[in-house]
């Protein structure tokens, strides 16, 4: 595994209602198949990472671009969970899966968990990379407020306008989450988010999206709570050590989430230290991690 570009071997357009749903296969097919499911503001070139550890261990990952993300961005709302769980099932169905192992990613690990609760029957094993536990909004705060909060710069870029992918990877370079440094692998990924021609470019994620999505991940939060309480079955939760901007404060704090944790008995939890939100999946070290803990004592 390296920080070096890894594209997938093949792109798949799935129908979905609006039009085709963009799904990515990383390495051969028959291997036992993984769907990936990416965060809020990303795409399937998130998992480039994770995914060759997956394949270096005999499995087949299935990474999708969400509605209105990457090359699924032209598809029309609604958005939010259960959107994404109804395309993830036509996923499979196109596919010819009955179920499969499903790994998400930050928003990613929200839709993998209302998919569990939706369609249990379609999941086979649940990872959560630093996501996926729903907490309460505080009393007097506002959803809107939580979006500007805790997706900051991320949701800020939507809006904003570049000259050239080299702008666009320069203002990524900067932010806080890279002190692992830059690789060919982040240029792949902040190149296919980028859209349009010089000198104006935008990034592919329709900023609707995310809003609704943010806003359905806490009306959702009762849909999630039963979720985990009544697992039948072990799932994973990936916990990066620091927050989104590579602050100290995780996204997921120690004390509130060991709390949290009580309720849910069926999932384990694991830190990785030395990692952020971010890094925890777009740099080889934290990928290596992530796919030693995903494949390793409890094996898919």
């Amino acid at each position: 595994m390296n920080n070096d570009v890894f594209l997938p071997e093949m792109k798949i357009n799935v129908p979905v209602d609006g039009g085709n749903l963009a799904v990515f296969r990383y390495g051969a097919d028959g291997g036992h198949p993984v769907l990936l499911i990416h965060g809020i503001t990303s795409s399937n070139r998130a998992w480039q990472w994770i995914a060759q550890g997956l394949i270096e261990r005999g499995l087949s990952p299935y990474a999708v671009d969400l509605r209105g993300r990457g090359d699924s961005s032209d598809l029309p709302g609604p958005f939010g969970q259960r959107a994404h769980v109804k395309d993830l099932i036509a996923v499979m169905d196109h596919l010819g899966f009955a179920s499969m192992d499903v790994i998400g990613h930050s928003s990613g690990a929200f839709v993998g968990v209302a998919l569990l609760g939706i369609a249990p029957e379609r999941v086979k094993r649940l990872v959560m990379i630093d996501g996926g536990i729903q907490f309460p909004l505080p009393e007097g705060v506002t959803i809107e407020q939580v979006i500007g909060y805790v997706l900051g710069p991320a949701f800020a870029r939507l809006a904003m306008t570049y000259e050239s992918k080299q702008a666009y990877r320069e203002y990524w370079k900067v932010q806080p989450a890279f002190v692992r440094g830059w690789s060919t692998g982040l240029d792949e990924y902040v190149d296919y988010d980028l859209r349009g021609k010089p000198p104006v470019m935008k990034s592919s994620v329709n900023p609707k999206s995310v809003q609704d999505d943010t806003a359905e991940n806490f009306r959702a939060f009762d849909l999630n709570q039963e979720t985990l309480k009544n697992l039948k079955d072990e799932v994973l939760l990936i916990r990066a050590e620091r927050g989104l901007q590579n602050e100290e404060t995780a996204l997921y704090p120690w004390p509130i989430l060991t709390a949290e944790l009580t309720k849910f008995p069926k999932v384990r939890l694991e830190t990785v230290a030395d990692t952020n939100h971010y890094d925890l999946v777009i740099n080889t070290y934290g990928a290596e991690k992530c796919v030693n803990l995903i494949c390793g004592e409890a094996k898919i």
